[in-house]
């Protein structure tokens, strides 16, 4: 029978152990996140100010649309509501679509350090989309609400879910399109007009599947970032409920991207490391 040389050592798996490399790794990516955070925000003199002009364009923009047609609402949706729950998740989804890929060439200094990882700085950049993300929404509801009516949210937890669904999507295809940018490095120039620009058209931002024509909405139900959207707007409104959602069209979808984003950083990440 085959034994171990009693040299070498037996990985330890006990409790504490445990616990103390978590609290390691989760003083790790508080600082990681605290880093992204000055880097993108701290440099300038508006710092989050930044986060609120591209939704506020759009949300005004939309307004005004609507008051030059003449319309007060969209299907029975406070107008400024609707375009804010359906734009501000589409631009989490954007943003981990294009900083995941993106996080790990900005912290290779770091990561010469043993207890920082790749996977450290890939959560915090997902962490700090989320958190940002979440900030700009509930200013803008709040905003809002002081200006004109405040909202009556239906299923706060749903909502969250919607925006999740979207987030880990971005995520996923940034982590695909990521590892595999060293290797082809015209992808960096076609992921935005191949992705960023059709979806921000065709995702629901600016409609709900109930507004397209029959023919047109049996093709736009492909995009799975509509049935998120409709998620989100769904749970957002009380008199809107969504008919065209598929739930495990859009969980299936989002996950299995991020899974996939996920294997496609483990097998090329030395060469993302190497090449970046």
């Amino acid at each position: 029978m085959f034994n171990l040389p009693e040299s070498v050592d037996k990985p330890d798996f006990s409790l504490g152990n445990i616990l103390t490399g978590l609290k390691v790794q989760s003083r790790v990516i508080y600082a990681l996140i605290l880093r992204d955070a000055q880097t993108r925000y701290g440099r300038h003199q508006l710092g989050f100010l930044w986060l609120f002009i591209e939704p506020l364009f759009f949300v005004l923009m939309f307004i005004l649309f609507k008051v030059y047609m003449r319309e007060k609402d969209t299907g029975g949706m406070h107008s400024a509501y609707f375009m804010t729950s359906g734009l501000v998740p589409f631009l989490l989804f954007r943003q981990l679509m294009q900083n995941m890929g993106k996080c790990i060439d900005n912290s290779r200094q770091l990561l010469a350090f043993p207890q920082v990882t790749t996977f450290d700085v890939l959560l915090a950049t997902i962490i700090i989309e989320f958190a940002a993300t979440l900030f700009v929404f509930v200013s803008l509801v709040v905003g809002i609400s002081l200006l004109d009516v405040p909202p009556n949210i239906e299923d706060p937890l749903m909502l969250l879910i919607g925006i999740f669904l979207l987030g880990i999507t971005g995520a996923g295809v940034g982590l695909i399109f990521g590892s595999l940018s060293p290797l082809y490095p015209s992808l960096k120039t076609i992921t935005n007009p191949l992705l960023g620009r059709p979806l921000f058209i065709t995702s629901g931002i600016f409609f709900s599947a109930e507004m397209l024509p029959a023919g047109l909405r049996e093709y736009a139900l492909y995009n799975p970032l509509l049935h998120m959207v409709e998620i989100v707007r769904s749970a957002f409104f009380i008199e809107f409920e969504s008919r065209y959602i598929d739930w495990h069209y859009a969980c299936l979808f989002a996950l299995g991207l991020f899974l996939c984003g996920l294997l496609c950083h483990q097998v090329f990440r030395n060469e993302v490391m190497k090449r970046g």
